[in-house]
């Protein structure tokens, strides 16, 4: 559960950066600068694209030993009883 309530506030946060950065979108969009508009939008598309795949060191942290855990650490099934 604690990695999902991570995963909200990172989206969060996330939100926060790219609401200002979508106002400024619209306001050239509106204006008719759409050269403007449309190079906002693109920077909104690679902040969302950079926090969905874009791995840090503690997602690498985390897999590798949830893996290494996994093989270790047998656990008992509960149709030995």
């Amino acid at each position: 559960m604690a990695a999902g309530i991570m995963e909200t506030i990172g989206r969060a946060g996330t939100a926060v950066i790219v609401a200002p950065i979508a106002v400024i979108a619209l306001d050239f969009l509106a204006s008719g600068r759409v050269v403007g508009g449309l190079a906002f939008l693109g920077i909104i598309g690679l902040i969302f694209a950079i926090e969905r795949y874009v791995l840090t060191l503690g997602d690498l942290l985390e897999r590798g030993l949830g893996g290494l855990v996994g093989t270790i650490v047998k656990t008992e099934s509960a149709d030995d009883e």
